[in-house]
């Protein structure tokens, strides 16, 4: 893993342009996974074929009125959330557009590494730590394991990357690596 001062636009933009897509961005938060979400749409990560393949794929899709409305914008231009929050159908359909690499970062909570199987090449982790309901503390070791753990697919990658994003809260020596 590398530490990354870098805000997380450009280095998406620069993880899809160098071929280390699919990209699972964790967030601690539904709503900071939206909000990062809908602030990618002006990068581009999709071909035009692609987004034609992305359309094909969702044509029959009914996306609901509200959040459905917002996901099918993000999901054309292949981009994806993931959230304990969601309709199970919203969850599948990023799912899918993932697993067939039409999905090349999907924002999403801690969940996502938990028994879904949407392995990617690269965990960008927004930071290392989280609140737990009365504080903030440092992820342990076995979540960042569990997180990280998503890095690199198998029988497709021959290793997976790490990115940790800068935060102030966060000093890089009172993390070990």
């Amino acid at each position: 893993y590398y530490y990354s001062e870098v805000p997380v636009h450009e280095q998406i933009d620069e993880l899809v342009s160098t071929h280390q897509a699919p990209v699972y961005v964790v967030h601690f938060s539904q709503l900071q996974a939206m909000d990062q979400a809908q602030a990618l749409m002006s990068v581009n990560v999709l071909s035009k074929e692609e987004k034609e393949r992305v359309a094909e794929m969702i044509a029959g899709f009914r996306f609901a009125a509200g959040f459905g409305k917002t996901l099918n914008k993000l999901v054309r231009h292949g981009i994806g959330v993931h959230h304990a929050g969601m309709l199970p159908a919203f969850k599948q359909i990023v799912e899918e557009l993932f697993l067939r690499g039409l999905c090349k970062v999907v924002f999403a909570t801690e969940t996502l590494a938990l028994g879904i199987n949407m392995p990617a090449r690269t965990v960008v982790l927004e930071r290392l730590v989280k609140y737990n309901g009365e504080q903030h503390l440092p992820l342990t070791p076995g979540e960042y394991t569990q997180l990280t753990g998503r890095a690199g697919r198998r029988g497709i990658d021959i290793e997976g990357h790490a990115i940790v994003l800068w935060t102030p809260e966060v000093v890089p020596d009172q993390v070990a690596g």
